[in-house]
């Protein structure tokens, strides 16, 4: 498999940008897979795309909870909490996962798809 020079599979790339090209302007994936990628580090990690890829949702390490983002072609907008009654936090990002409804999600990001087998292994939606 080829790297890119970060170290990441530029497969999981190419799968965000097909993904987000399906939804959106395809013209317009492969800068909005970048703007992604530059966001997906540190403290914020990638979890998936939701609402026909308008949105993204990122672990928050430092507070152990979701946030979310719209995103462009010009960037990512300022990570915020998901629209939701109540600020939510988890024991971890696989607690998450087994509570989120995946079905509804356009992405799970590669690096989280083992959890998805383990849901479904363990019945989980």
């Amino acid at each position: 498999m080829s790297k890119t020079s970060d170290g990441t599979f530029t497969h999981v790339r190419g799968e965000l940008a097909w993904t987000i090209a399906m939804n959106r302007k395809p013209s317009e994936a492969i800068a909005m897979t970048e703007h992604l990628h530059a966001a997906d580090h540190g403290r914020f990690k990638l979890l998936g795309l939701t609402d026909d890829c308008e949105i993204a949702l990122f672990w928050d390490h430092v507070f152990r909870r979701v946030v979310e983002a719209g995103f462009d072609a010009d960037g990512v907008d300022d990570l915020r909490d998901p629209e939701t009654d109540e600020f939510e936090r988890y024991e971890g990002r696989r607690d998450y996962i087994r509570q989120a409804d995946l079905k509804a999600w356009d992405l799970v990001h590669p690096r989280h798809q083992w959890l998805l087998r383990h849901a479904a292994r363990d019945g989980v939606r």
